[in-house]
């Protein structure tokens, strides 16, 4: 039996962009490669390797790539769904001959408008870049400079999230002419994201900055990019909050208790033993005690 072919992460997260952007233009789903390699091509952040491959698919079309991913081998990690502070944005496809994952967005945080309006706003200045002899679609430079400082401004606590958004505003500043300006601010209109990214735009001069974001998504947005690391501990303890008397019991022990079936692993079929259940459990209840002494502590309401 001939060995199995082996690459490595640089290699893998590469052709993911391919074979995405292969098995989409066969069903004519149209996706953006986003993020990683897109943003280095540009000059928009420093090269690095990323450990996965991010797309963002037209909503519409969205279950239809999952199910084609899956057919072709890639499924989802094990594990229950948790409370998150924003809306569902992606899914996440592992393959067992891949080392990397391959991210399906089908709306990108940060923007608040309709996803089909954001994703036609990156779509229409979108331009190519050739990936293993495949030629895969991604944003304009302005809209992956978009991409890139809703995905800086969502961590603030990261110190490489900081930097890159220094660096981008760099690269705004003294290669982006008037057009590509105005683009910047025309994608972040049209996607409802001018408020999230209200002090580049201010800044750099880009537009007139106003709340395009509710404010009860503007509270969301800003608790989880303060403790974004804590988001699921975050979230069950503001539904628990939110929930009448009656639901109370049921929604802690679901926070504090996940079943041995529900463990997050690669596999289905590897059940965690009692050992390792319990393992799992206690490293639970320590980053949950971390995390909500750290959301009270920053003086946070519901």
């Amino acid at each position: 039996m001939a060995a199995p072919i082996t690459f490595d992460l640089a290699e893998a997260t590469t052709l993911a962009h391919s074979l995405v952007e292969w098995v989409a233009t066969e069903r004519e789903i149209r996706v953006l490669a986003i993020k990683g390699p897109v943003a280095s091509h540009y000059g928009l952040r420093a090269p690095r390797v990323s450990a996965d491959a991010d797309v963002l698919v037209e909503p519409s079309r969205f279950d239809d790539l999952c199910v084609l991913l899956e057919g072709r081998g890639w499924h989802e990690r094990v594990g229950r769904e948790t409370p998150s502070l924003l809306t569902r944005h992606s899914r996440t496809f592992i393959h067992d001959a891949w080392p990397c994952d391959i991210d399906v967005h089908r709306l990108f945080p940060g923007f608040f408008a309709d996803p089909g309006q954001a994703f036609e706003a990156l779509w229409k200045g979108r331009s190519s870049l050739t990936v293993a002899h495949v030629a895969v679609s991604i944003p304009s430079r302005a809209g992956a400079a978009v991409i890139s400082a809703l995905h800086a401004q969502r961590n603030a606590r990261s110190t490489r999230n900081v930097d890159e958004l220094s660096s981008l505003r760099t690269v705004i500043v003294q290669e982006f002419d008037k057009a590509e300006r105005d683009e910047f601010y025309g994608i972040a209109t049209s996607g409802k994201a001018v408020w999230v990214l209200r002090d580049i735009i201010g800044e750099l001069g880009l537009g007139a900055v106003f709340e395009d974001v509710p404010a009860e998504d503007q509270r969301r947005w800003d608790i989880n990019r303060t403790h974004i690391e804590d988001g699921s501990t975050v979230g069950w303890w503001i539904q628990v909050h939110g929930a009448p008397w009656y639901r109370k019991p049921a929604i802690i022990f679901r926070a504090a208790w996940v079943p041995r079936r529900d463990i997050p692993r690669n596999s289905l079929s590897a059940i965690p033993s009692r050992a390792e259940a319990w393992s799992y459990q206690r490293a639970r209840w320590r980053r949950g005690i971390r995390a909500m002494l750290s959301y009270r502590s920053a003086g946070r309401r519901y």
